[in-house]
């Protein structure tokens, strides 16, 4: 059995005490001190149970103001951030299955061009499949970063002017 510590628990644990150090023929002097020093915590305990508590709600209310920003579309992976579908697991699961697993590193990279996913997350659901283990997926974390630029550059250079042809 587990009784929660609120502030009115601590309230009125307090307000007895406070009531039992007031009566005179009560207690006697090393009780009343005694007393006065647990008072005195509870007290310290009363103010952090309220600092917790506005803590708390202040959290509540700023993740409550806070405006979610919309995903942008990820142009290079398309499917990025979206459920898994099931053609796709079984798209994975057809191929990966005669594949030894030395070879499945050849695949990761068609695979993701494929089903519109980061490498990783390729990578991610081979290992949920049980292939492979999660160590295998860190070869993976930053292949679609590489790729994105790679194919930020090839953008920018197809934008640039060619210069080779010029008129005479």
């Amino acid at each position: 059995m587990s009784n929660k510590l609120t502030e009115k628990k601590v309230d009125d644990l307090i307000e007895t005490l406070n009531a039992l150090i007031c009566e005179d023929d009560l207690l006697n002097r090393e009780q009343r001190e005694n007393m006065v020093r647990t008072v005195a915590v509870l007290g310290g305990l009363q103010e952090r149970l309220r600092v917790i508590s506005a803590s708390k709600g202040a959290r509540k209310q700023a993740k409550a103001d806070k405006i979610k920003k919309p995903r942008e579309p990820d142009i290079v992976f398309p499917r990025t951030g979206k459920i898994w579908i099931q053609e796709e697991s079984e798209t994975i699961r057809s191929i990966i299955d005669d594949i030894p697993d030395h070879d499945i590193n050849n695949h990761i990279l068609w695979l993701s061009e494929k089903l519109g996913r980061t490498p990783y997350a390729i990578a991610v659901k081979i290992v949920s499949e049980g292939r492979m283990d999660e160590e295998w997926t860190k070869t993976w974390k930053e292949a679609a970063k590489e790729i994105r630029e790679r194919q930020a550059a090839a953008a920018a250079e197809e934008q640039l002017p060619d210069t080779s042809t010029s008129d005479k």
